[in-house]
């Protein structure tokens, strides 16, 4: 799909490892692609779903010990039969809720050729979390509107993305981390290249740091002091006091403007 000269794909996490543990979406959230993805849960009425796993339940087990099915219909059955005694156990004995869980990723570039490189990334980024995914061809409007927060999950894309999920299991699909560095009162430092959040660091906080002391590196005409500049000032309207050793004479102009103090050194020999 084409929006102002932007190309979308959008795919569908059909299924997942359930016995996962960690963070499944660590890797595409820290990840530097394009791409919008937006997470559903439903929660299920719980008598509604213990009763009905408990007819489900009897139902397979009769045909479990039929004796005229072939073998694939017996190991479909098998897995059904213990998936289902697995979760009405867990809602029983350990007090869980069962969801269903829709999961739709929305992903655009500036050309097709690269757009076609990035889905390609990303299922096999998910792939190694152990999701499976499924191209939307013929419902990118949908997965589109499901990536935008409108809050619209639609009929037509529900049926493929719906699975199961316990409340144990929904702590693995948490979706707000960052490996950036957030501290309370910290300044503002810059942007996170790989997943685009902010960095706030509090340098002068002692019980996170041994000490303030900062190293800037760059090319000539990167922006270093531009960059010192701008600590000197946020750090000011914080209250700060601040020491400049300035042989180059570059800080004068900012002293004066923040009604400082120019204190002259040389040396006599």
């Amino acid at each position: 799909m084409e929006i102002d000269g932007l190309y979308y794909g959008g795919l569908i996490i059909v299924d997942y490892y359930r016995e996962y543990n960690e963070i499944i979406f660590k890797n595409i959230i820290n990840s530097n692609i394009n791409m919008n993805f937006s997470i559903f849960y439903e929660k299920m009425d719980r008598f509604k779903t213990i009763r009905d796993l408990t007819y489900h339940i009897a139902n397979v087990g009769v045909d479990l010990n039929k004796e005229n099915q072939n073998r694939e219909d017996t190991d479909i059955a098998r897995f059904s039969y213990n998936d289902a005694k697995y979760i009405r156990r867990e809602m029983q004995l350990n007090n869980e809720d069962l969801y269903m869980l829709y999961v739709y990723l929305n992903v655009y570039s500036e050309s097709i050729e690269e757009l076609e490189y990035l889905l390609n990334k990303v299922e096999g980024l998910l792939e190694s979390s152990g999701m499976q995914t499924r191209r939307a061809n013929f419902r990118q409007e949908q997965i589109f509107f499901a990536c935008c927060p409108l809050y619209e999950n639609k009929l037509e894309i529900k049926s493929a993305a719906k699975k199961n999920i316990l409340t144990s299991g929904i702590i693995s699909t948490f979706p707000f981390l960052s490996t950036s560095i957030f501290d309370e009162k910290g300044i503002f430092i810059g942007t996170n290249i790989y997943n685009n959040s902010l960095i706030f660091i509090d340098r002068y906080n002692r019980d996170k740091y041994k000490n303030g002391n900062m190293v800037v590196f760059g090319t000539s005409g990167a922006g270093k002091s531009y960059f010192t500049k701008l600590q000197i000032l946020r750090y000011r309207l914080m209250g700060i006091e601040q020491y400049v050793i300035d042989p180059e004479r570059e800080y004068e102009k900012i002293c004066e403007n923040l009604n400082g103090t120019i204190l002259k050194i040389r040396s006599i020999f």
